[in-house]
């Protein structure tokens, strides 16, 4: 299926539901959806990090902390998190330590997201269609590649939250 055809909420300020709509819709008019947000680390605690594929419609070659994805109609932000982690990275089975939701509001991606972390549980095994390089980085590391590279601005969002909630200077 053409990803543009998929169906998507479209949601208010509060996260409430306010119709469904076609996803390349949702995309073109900027209109706030729900999406998930997973924050994977390895074994010694090092962040998954990637870089999205060019053919991605919506910051296409920008690195990314997240697995992340749009939560689609007749699925719950459990749900979206659990196949996002199969489809994009190959984790399947992995415990999704649920973190926070919150509402980004930006005038390209208005969005609410719930942020996760996981464990890596085998091997990352990358979407070509949207991931085209990853790598794990420690927190130190991946502070100095978002100061010298492009990050999606919601994902700086949210990872800027979980730091907070977190108790550490953002």
């Amino acid at each position: 299926m053409n990803p543009d055809e998929e169906l998507v909420y479209e949601v208010d300020e509060n996260d409430r539901i306010l119709r469904i709509v076609r996803r390349g819709e949702l995309t073109d008019k900027s209109l706030r959806h729900r999406s998930v947000d997973i924050l994977f680390r390895d074994s010694a605690g090092r962040i998954l990090v990637h870089r999205r594929a060019a053919v991605k419609r919506v910051f296409p070659q920008y690195y990314d902390m997240f697995v992340a994805g749009m939560v689609p109609a007749g699925e719950s932000y459990d749900q979206a998190a659990r196949r996002e982690a199969a489809e994009e990275v190959g984790q399947r089975n992995v415990v999704l330590r649920p973190v926070g939701r919150w509402r980004f509001d930006d005038a390209e991606v208005p969005q609410w997201g719930s942020v996760y972390t996981a464990t890596v549980t085998g091997p990352v095994v990358p979407q070509p269609e949207e991931v085209e390089w990853f790598g794990f980085l420690t927190e130190a590391e991946l502070a100095e590649k978002i100061e010298q590279d492009d990050f999606c601005p919601d994902s700086l969002f949210f990872y800027r939250q979980y730091r907070k909630l977190r108790g550490y200077a953002v």
